[in-house]
This record gives C-alpha cells, sequence and structure tokens, in this order.
C-alpha cells in the first residue's frame, strides 16, 4: 500500500470515528464507495476501517434507500447496461446476422462431387472378381474357338473378351445408378443377361457339371464382386410398394398370426404361458372322453404359471368362462345400433 493510499485509509477511520450512528457511517461508505456498491460490499468496507460491522437486515434498508434517491438501481450482482456496453451488444448482434445471412459457397460442379466412401473391403472385392473374370476370359476363349468356330488369334485377341467388358461397364453403369437415384437401373438387367449368356456358353462347352462351375466361379461370382466393390446391393434399399409387395407382406403377417408368433410385444415365454391358459381352459370343460385329460389339464396348468402369477390365473378363468357360457352369447340382449 503506498503513502497516499495509508493516509486516505486514516483520513476514512478519522471521520468515521467522528460519526455518531450507523447510519451515518453507512452513507458515509455509500459515498466514498463505488457506486452500485452492494450491502455487503458496504459491510466489507467497513469492517476494513476498524468499524463495527452493522448487520444486514439494518444496513439494506439504508442501501436501497440511498441508491432510490441516487437512481441506482439494483442489478442482483450481473454488470449494468450501460449506453456503452448497449452499444457493444447491438455490435456484436449485427455482426452475427450478417454471418447467418452471407452468401453460401459457391457449388463446386459437376466436375469437384464430395468424396464417397467405398464399401469395407473394395480392394479384395476387386482382385476376387477380377480372378473370375479370368475363368471367365477362358470360357469365352474356347467358345469362340470350338463352337463360334474363330480359330485365327489375333481375331479371338479381338473378340473374345467383349463379354467382360460389358460386365465392367454395367458394373460401373448400376453403380453411378445408385448413387444418382437409389437404383441400379437397366444395366442390372443387361448384366444378369450377359450371365444368362455366359451360362450358355459354358454349358455348351463343358457340359452340365464342368459348365456349371464355370458359371459359378466365372460370370456370377464376378457380378457379386462387381457388386459389392461397387458399393452396389442387389436389393433395392428402398421400401417397396408394388402390388406384389403388399401381397408378400400381407400373406407373411397372415402366417405368422396363424402361428401365434404375430408382433403384439409379447415375448416367447408370456406366448407359451398364454397358450397353456387357454389349453387348460378347453380342457376343463372338455368330456370324459378326451384322451388323457387328467394329465394333460395338469400340464397346462403347470406349463401356464396359474399357481404363482394371479394375472395368469385371472385370464385363464376368464377364458374358462367365455367357454363355459358361450351358448348364451346369441341370447345376450344388445339395443338397436340404429
Amino acid at each position: 500500500m503506498s503513502t497516499d493510499e495509508v493516509g486516505l485509509a486514516t483520513d476514512h477511520e478519522a471521520e468515521l470515528d467522528r460519526l455518531r450512528t450507523k447510519k451515518e457511517q453507512i452513507l458515509y461508505a455509500l459515498d466514498h464507495m463505488p457506486r452500485g456498491s452492494s450491502v455487503e460490499d458496504v459491510r466489507r468496507w467497513l469492517s476494513k476501517k476498524g468499524q463495527q460491522v452493522p448487520a444486514r437486515s439494518y444496513a439494506a434498508p439504508i442501501v436501497n434507500d440511498w441508491r432510490a434517491r441516487n437512481g441506482i438501481t439494483d442489478t442482483s450482482g450481473h454488470i449494468p447496461l450501460t449506453p456503452e456496453l448497449i452499444a457493444k451488444l447491438e455490435e456484436a448482434e449485427a455482426a452475427a446476422l450478417a454471418d447467418t445471412f452471407a452468401p453460401a459457397e459457391p457449388d463446386p460442379g459437376p466436375g469437384h462431387s464430395p468424396a464417397t466412401t467405398e464399401p469395407a473391403g473394395a480392394k479384395g472385392f476387386y482382385l476376387v472378381a477380377l480372378l473370375s473374370i479370368g475363368v471367365s476370359v477362358d470360357t469365352s476363349w474356347r467358345f469362340f474357338e470350338q463352337r463360334l468356330g474363330i480359330t485365327d488369334t489375333w481375331e479371338r485377341v479381338a473378340l473374345f473378351s467383349v463379354m467382360e467388358a460389358a460386365l465392367v461397364a454395367c458394373g460401373w453403369a448400376m453403380r453411378g445408378g445408385v448413387r444418382r437415384d437409389g437404383r441400379p437401373g437397366p444395366a442390372r438387367l443387361v448384366a444378369w443377361a450377359l450371365t444368362a449368356f455366359a451360362a450358355f456358353a459354358a454349358l455348351s462347352l463343358s457340359g452340365p457339371v464342368a459348365g456349371t462351375a464355370r458359371v459359378l466361379l466365372g460370370p456370377v461370382l464376378g457380378l457379386v464382386m462387381l457388386h459389392l466393390a461397387l458399393g452396389i446391393e442387389i436389393r433395392a434399399t428402398r421400401h417397396k410398394t408394388t402390388t406384389w409387395a403388399r401381397v408378400g407382406r400381407e400373406l407373411r403377417e397372415r402366417c405368422l398370426s396363424l402361428l401365434g408368433l404375430g408382433d403384439d410385444h409379447r415375448d416367447a415365454l408370456a406366448r407359451t404361458r398364454d397358450r397353456a391358459a387357454l389349453r387348460a381352459a378347453k380342457l376343463a370343460i372338455a368330456s370324459r372322453w378326451t384322451p388323457f385329460r387328467t394329465s394333460r389339464l395338469r400340464k397346462a396348468l403347470h406349463a401356464s404359471h396359474v399357481a404363482h402369477d394371479t394375472a395368469q390365473r385371472d385370464r385363464m378363468l376368464r377364458e374358462l368362462g367365455v367357454l363355459q357360457h358361450a351358448k348364451k352369447l346369441a341370447e345376450t340382449n344388445q339395443p338397436s345400433p340404429w
């Protein structure tokens, strides 16, 4: 602390000692402290000056009254909004709006499309596709010589690999179609047509056994590997909504419902116990001539877990009541719906 500060503190202490009441000391502190000081600031300031610290309940009304007379509002510890601070906030808001409505970066164009990720193991798929096309190339080489009668070597070199090149082109076109609109397009049909022709050539050349091996290890395997390497899914990724797709889904749901496997949020144990409870209710009202009725009833009761599950026991009793009084259903009087 400098000499001037020591002298100023001594002057404050001397002046405070001359004041007679606590109220006068509080007002003196407010006059000599920074504007906006709180009640706790006043109490700490008086404590540093060696004065008896007034109670908060006593000092608060005096401080609030002094604030009101001097036009100072209580900010509860927050920074007061001065004109300078308001101007800075307006500048920051204007800068934020300028950044928000700034023009977007220009489109890099079709030649600079964003990079797309290849499927995992793409290089391995390419290698297998290349090897499988080698099998197809061997089949085409022999087919052109033995079946088409093209014996000139250079002529065969120029013509025999046309199918393999077409397969690669179809795979590339399918990749572009899937990435563009999610559909492989007509290239997939052409690729499978070429595969069918390769199957004909292999079977014609080597017979059913060796020809089948040439087909599976040649164009079929190559096409599948191209699908995987180029990131093409054999099945369309979109949800099919054709008529046959709806018929298939409906038949599937009905079959699952007949088997008791419909999606009703029950697990396998709950389904087993529910079936056992229904079976127990049916056996309870069955005739005495039902084969092994008693043993089957005991087994069903045990499987339904009705001895330990109150809800399951109530379910079984409700099933039994419905079955016992099924004949009275037609006798129930119902009000007319019209």
